[in-house]
């Protein structure tokens, strides 16, 4: 069993001297990659299910284990599940985790890239309040900071913002329709047949 500091290891890796990992760690995290699912899958799928049941509430006493916790229901089950119904079955859990954090201010205590993902499953829900949160939080992540930690925070904003303008456009997320099996909309199959965002999903 990893401690989460481990967990955070792997993901984050080494940071430069600007607080930003290499760019094999920000790149992996956004592309679609069979080998890199299947390593999480192999290293992590009992860590997520432990989180799943709750079997890992004692990490959230400290913040990063908090934020390992959120990574693993977040993140993780995504990698896993990639394009299947169960790759959002954690993301209610997540969301809660990620609340109960704000409101005892866990995030805070947090390095920014760290908080970026924090805030995660916020972007992630189909609830437009959520998705209105997710927004302010980030652009005050984008806005403390410069140089090139900034400019990458600013790229985790602008997914913020384009995430928040389907949920406006739709009230969910259409690429997730098939994996969910829900009837999708003709606005919505249009938007999908028109080059709609799957977010890695579809």
């Amino acid at each position: 069993m990893f401690a989460w500091h481990e967990l955070l290891d792997f993901w984050f890796g080494p940071l430069d001297q600007h607080g930003l990992p290499d760019k094999a760690h920000r790149e992996r995290w956004f592309r679609s990659s069979r080998a890199f699912d299947q390593e999480i899958r192999r290293r992590f799928i009992s860590m997520v299910l432990f989180a799943s049941e709750n079997g890992l509430d004692h990490w959230r006493r400290e913040s990063g284990g908090r934020l390992a916790e959120i990574i693993l229901l977040d993140q993780f089950t995504r990698h896993i599940h990639r394009g299947g119904e169960l790759a959002f079955s954690n993301d209610r859990q997540a969301i809660a985790l990620c609340l109960e954090g704000l409101e005892a201010g866990a995030d805070t205590r947090l390095i920014p890239i760290q908080r970026a993902f924090f805030y995660m499953p916020l972007q992630h829900s189909e609830k437009s309040a959520h998705q209105e949160r997710s927004v302010a939080l980030y652009e005050q992540l984008a806005a403390m900071e410069g140089g090139p930690l900034g400019a990458f925070l600013a790229s985790f904003l602008e997914s913020a913002r384009d995430h928040q303008s389907v949920i406006e456009r739709f009230g969910r997320f259409p690429h997730r329709n098939r994996a969910l099996k829900r009837r999708s909309t003709p606005a919505e199959e249009a938007y999908m047949g028109g080059g709609g965002k799957s977010y890695g999903q579809g």
